[in-house]
C-alpha cells in the first residue's frame, strides 16, 4: 500500500477522476485552489457553461445562481467570461450599455454606444454582441434598426455606423461572425457577405468595403422598394420564416427555419435550424439541425458536414435569444 503524506501528493490519474465528477463551474475553481499539484490537472471536454437571462448558470442539466443582475439590467450577449450588459433607467427609460466580466468582476463601460442607442424605442433590439477580444477589442452589435442595423464599437475610441446603400444590404443580416481581421454576414437566402475593417490613426474603426463571399441568385428580398420600408417602420421583421403546415399528419402546425453563423477552428459554419411549433403555439422543438461550411475561396454555397463527423469530435454550439440550439458529443449531432 502506498503511503501518502500529503493531499499534493495525490496520484494525477485519482485528480482526474475527482475533478471529471465536479459539474459545477465553482466547484472547479474550489479544486484548483488547493494546490499547484491540483492545479495542473487538465480539466475534462464540457459543454460550455450556459448563461440564462436571469443570471443562472446552467451545466450538464445542473444550475445555479452565478450573480445578481441589477434589477434593470440585462445581458445581451457573451464573450468567453464577459457579459454584455444593458442597463435602464427606470425613470428616463435611457439605456447604458457595459462590458463585465463574471470572474474579476471587472466593469467596463460602453458611453460610445450610449450615445447612439442610449434613448430608443421599446421595439429597439440588440440582436447579438461579439466582441473580437474582450474588453478592450472590437465589439460589433447586430440590431433591428434599419438605421444602424450593424455597429462597431471600439472602447474608449469611438464607432462606425452604416449609412445608406449600406444599411439596405446590413438590415437583411440576420447573423454575424468575425473571422481574422473581417466582420461576416448571413442573410436569410444564405448570402455570405464581408466587411473590411481598419481602424485610424485615432484608433476610430471604419468599414473599408462590403463585399459579397457567397451570392444566390436574387430573391424579392433584394429588391425592397423605399414605400414598402416606410409600411415596415423604423424596425426589422424577426428572423424566423414561418410556413403554415396544411396536411393533415400536422394540421395547423408550423415550420420554422433559423440560421446561424459561427467561426470555429478558423472556418465559418452556417448552422441552419427547422423548427415545429405545434398547436396551440406555446412551445417548440428542433426537428432537424444542418451544419454547412462556407467554401470562401471559391464563392460556391456551403458544403454540409453531416453529423460533423470531420470535426474529431468537436463541438458545435450556436445561441440566438438564449436558447442552445445545438451541441454533438461522441460524434453524434
Amino acid at each position: 500500500m502506498v503511503s501518502i503524506s500529503s493531499w499534493a501528493d495525490l496520484p494525477q490519474d485519482l485528480l482526474r477522476l475527482v475533478i471529471a465528477g465536479l459539474i459545477l463551474p465553482a466547484d472547479c475553481a474550489r479544486f484548483r485552489a488547493v494546490c499547484r499539484s491540483w492545479r495542473s490537472v487538465p480539466s475534462p471536454h464540457r459543454i460550455p457553461w450556459i448563461v440564462l437571462p436571469d443570471a443562472r448558470s446552467l451545466q450538464e442539466g445542473f444550475s445555479e445562481t452565478i450573480f445578481t443582475f441589477p434589477a434593470n439590467g440585462n445581458c445581451i450577449g457573451t464573450t468567453d467570461s464577459w457579459l454584455a450588459m444593458d442597463a435602464v433607467n427606470a425613470q428616463t427609460c435611457t439605456h447604458s450599455y457595459s462590458l463585465h466580466n463574471l470572474f474579476t468582476k471587472t466593469t467596463v463601460s460602453l458611453p460610445e454606444l450610449d450615445k447612439i442607442i442610449g434613448n430608443v424605442a421599446k421595439t429597439f433590439k440588440v440582436r447579438k454582441v461579439l466582441m473580437k477580444s474582450s474588453p478592450t477589442g472590437l465589439v460589433a452589435l447586430m440590431t433591428n434598426s434599419y438605421n444602424y442595423p450593424i455597429i462597431l464599437v471600439q472602447p474608449g475610441k469611438g464607432v462606425w455606423m452604416p449609412r445608406k446603400p449600406q444599411t439596405d444590404l446590413l438590415s437583411r443580416v440576420i447573423d454575424i461572425a468575425f473571422l481574422k481581421d473581417k466582420l461576416y454576414g448571413l442573410t436569410q437566402a444564405e448570402d455570405l457577405i464581408s466587411l473590411c475593417i481598419a481602424f485610424g490613426s485615432d484608433g476610430l474603426p471604419t468599414v473599408t468595403s462590403i463585399e459579397p463571399v457567397i451570392k444566390h441568385p436574387a430573391s424579392d428580398d433584394d429588391h425592397v422598394s423605399e414605400e414598402s420600408r416606410k409600411n415596415r417602420g423604423d424596425y426589422i421583421d424577426d428572423v424566423l420564416i414561418f410556413e403554415v403546415l396544411g396536411d393533415d399528419q400536422h394540421n395547423g402546425d408550423i415550420n420554422a427555419t433559423m440560421w446561424y453563423l459561427i467561426e470555429s477552428r478558423g472556418k465559418l459554419l452556417m448552422v441552419k435550424r427547422q423548427l415545429r411549433v405545434p398547436v396551440p403555439h406555446v412551445s417548440f422543438f428542433s426537428c432537424k439541425v444542418e451544419v454547412f461550411e462556407a467554401d470562401r475561396s471559391s464563392r460556391r454555397s456551403a458544403a454540409s458536414i453531416p453529423g460533423l463527423q470531420s470535426g474529431g469530435g468537436r463541438a458545435c454550439h450556436a445561441a440566438a435569444s438564449s436558447d442552445l440550439i445545438a451541441y454533438e458529443r461522441g460524434g453524434e449531432l
